[in-house]
């Protein structure tokens, strides 16, 4: 059994042809034995990627988190 049950995971995909970055919500299968993807997550253009990127470190500044 795996330590984490739970994982966002990043990955660089091609979709149609075109960049995506996938950010997805991966979770331990205990009757396969591995960590599976879910629905959970999002595919972004890398335009989209880059405005997301820009909201979060806005947040990060306003609510540090803790370590």
């Amino acid at each position: 059994m795996t330590e984490e049950r739970f994982q966002i995971r990043v990955e660089e995909k091609e979709w149609q042809g075109s960049p995506r970055f996938d950010i997805r919500l991966w979770v331990y299968a205990e009757d396969l034995d591995k960590m599976i993807p879910t629905r959970r997550g999002l595919s972004l253009r890398p335009d989209q990627l880059i405005k997301v990127r820009k909201e979060l470190q806005g947040y990060e500044e306003a609510m540090p988190i803790a370590a």
